[in-house]
């Protein structure tokens, strides 16, 4: 006789049953391990996307107010020589000559009109019964 206990055999069922609680368990930290992954890649993925996304953002604005300026500075740019244009022509510069200098040619008739004098709007007055 052996003064060791003997070791019972497991039944079917108690194999069965603890087969089926080690594959909850395992399923279980899967499960687990799996939101811990997604928690961090979405993390990560946030630190590596979001700064770019916003420089990005930032250089799209930045070329939106260098177009409108640029668009801008066109226009002046065609309006000053538009006027460079005009100054040049010899008629222009001769009557401009002219008119500064308060004389006419031959023949011509110089007519001024006044200044408009801002003088105050009367006010309505109410009807007397």
């Amino acid at each position: 006789m052996s003064l060791l206990p003997t070791r019972r055999r497991r039944t079917r069922e108690e194999i069965e049953l603890r087969r089926e609680q080690q594959t909850q368990g395992i399923w279980h930290v899967l499960g687990i391990c799996g939101l811990i992954f997604l928690a961090l890649e979405t993390f990560l993925g946030t630190m590596l996307v979001l700064p770019a996304w916003l420089e990005v953002k930032s250089l799209r604005q930045q070329k939106d107010s260098a177009s409108h300026r640029l668009i801008k500075a066109m226009e002046e740019e065609e309006e000053a020589h538009n006027r460079y244009i005009w100054m040049m022509d010899p008629e222009y510069f001769e009557q401009t000559a002219r008119d500064r200098a308060n004389q006419a040619k031959e023949g011509e008739t110089v007519i001024r009109r006044p200044a408009p004098v801002n003088r105050p709007h009367p006010t309505p007055q109410p009807p007397k019964n």
